[in-house]
Parts: structure tokens; sequence; C-alpha cells
């Protein structure tokens, strides 16, 4: 099966993976610096594009086998990869159409693992020749906004807390929802969500009733969530078993190379 895609990298300096204490435990390691108060006026934010994120396409696997992939890349993509490993001998992966610069998109000696990046669009053939079991994780990075569907109990059950997200140090709008399931699972909804652009920012439940500055946020336990999925749209993110709702007083949206709080929005429980 013969592969695709060619390179183009964007790096970007985004927020670094945080700690995960505990609610009720220590406070967060994490030392905000100075507290600084940026005007809630600061930090436009787009309606119509967010944040760069890498989203899956398709998940492929073979072995020595030809057999020819299709996959469907955005019109509007930044840039795509094909993450890669293989168990032994060798890996080859082109694409039709061809990229700019001729030339698989990889070839590599197995055992391995790699990325391989292309800029090419719309409908892609990947042919991958190999000696041995691959598989492939094709992932396009665009700045579209998520928007992920409510889960259908969510339009009966009540929500046990909610909150409007209002800004800290950059602006951010939108509602924060915790709905219960009939399975007892707890699920936070954001929805018609915004926040000022960047990358690797991540979901914090905090006991902070109603934090107004950085400070205030790492002053007291939180449970880091999940990485934020889209800096626009509707998400929902599941909440661990032993956290419980009542020890949440907001939820935060944390940048944590330069150690702010975006955004948060205070919940008042039902």
């Amino acid at each position: 099966m013969t592969g695709v895609v060619t390179g183009l990298l964007l790096l970007t300096g985004g927020c670094a993976r945080p700690q995960r204490p505990t609610l009720g435990g220590p406070t967060t390691s994490v030392d905000p610096g100075p507290a600084i108060k940026i005007p809630e006026g600061s930090g436009e934010i787009s309606t119509t594009r967010a944040a760069p994120r890498w989203e899956t396409v398709a998940n492929l696997s073979g072995g020595s086998a030809p057999a020819p992939a299709q996959v469907a890349i955005a019109a509007d993509a930044i840039q795509w990869r094909v993450k890669w490993s293989c168990e032994s001998g060798s890996l080859k992966m082109t694409t039709t159409p061809a990229p700019r610069k001729p030339g698989p998109l990889m070839s590599a000696g197995c055992p391995g693992r790699g990325e391989a990046f292309s800029i090419l669009t719309g409908p892609v053939s990947l042919a991958v020749e190999a000696t041995a079991p691959w598989s492939a994780t094709v992932e396009q990075q665009v700045e579209t906004p998520l928007d992920e569907e409510a889960l259908p109990e969510m339009a009966t059950a009540p929500a046990l807390a909610e909150g409007t997200f209002y800004g800290i140090e950059r602006k951010g709008g939108g509602t924060a929802r915790i709905y219960r399931l009939g399975d007892g699972r707890r699920f936070l909804r954001l929805e018609g969500f915004t926040v000022s652009a960047n990358t690797d920012l991540f979901v914090w439940a905090s006991e902070a009733p109603e934090p107004t500055t950085s400070a205030e946020a790492t002053a007291v336990p939180h449970v880091v969530l999940a990485e934020l999925k889209a800096t626009i749209g509707s998400h929902n993110y599941e909440l661990p078993a032993d956290l419980p709702t009542e020890r949440i007083g907001s939820i935060v949206i944390w940048c944590q190379p330069v150690a702010i709080a975006y955004t948060a929005a205070s919940l008042a429980t039902s």
C-alpha cells in the first residue's frame, strides 16, 4: 500500500502539560508568578478561526501485501501528518497526487516509528510498501470550530451546576454545565464556548468559587480534566468518578508556560 505526505511542520510554542493535583489535597505546585491582571478587553476572540489543533482522519494498518487506502483531507486544513510504526524489514509510503517535491512521503527501516507531513488537500490515495505488519494514524491540522453533539441524556437531565465564562487574563465566553447521566457518570459540557486562541490550553475543575486572577486560580486545589479540545465550539468532558461535584467552584481554562488563567466560569449548583 502506498502512503502519503510531504513536509511542512508547523511548530507552535503553546502551553506545556501541567501537574495533576486533586481537589481536597495539597494546593497546586504550579507557580503562577506575579498576579498579572490584563483588562478583559485584551485578546480579541475570533468567532470563526480556532487555535490550530490535530484531529484524526483515519487509522490504518496492514501487513506485507499492498492495500491501497483513500483519505479525505479538508480543503482548509493547514497540513496533515501520518504517525507510523512498523515491526521489521522496511516501510515506504507514497501519495497520489504526488507532492510538489517528488519522492515518497516516508521510507524507513523497521522496527521504527515516526511522523511524515504533507500539505496536500482533498482526496488523497496512500500506498504502502511493507515487508511486515505496520500501522499508521492520519491526522489533519485545522482551525475550524469544534462542535461536538451533546450527549442524548443532556436534553432531559437537569444540570447539577452551571455558569458563564468571563475573562481573567484573556477574553472568554459561553456556558459550562455539569450533567449526571443515568449510569452515574458526570460530564462537563462547554456550550457556545470561545476563548482567545492558543494551543495546549487545559480545562481545570477548581475549588476557587470565582477566581479573578491567576494567583486566585492556583491558590486552591484543582483537577486537570483534559486538554481543551478547541478554542471555539461546544465540547464534552467526562469528570473523574472520585471528584465530588460540590467541591467544584469553577471551571478554569489554564495556559501553563506563562502560568495564567485565560477564562473561568463560576458554577452555581442547582
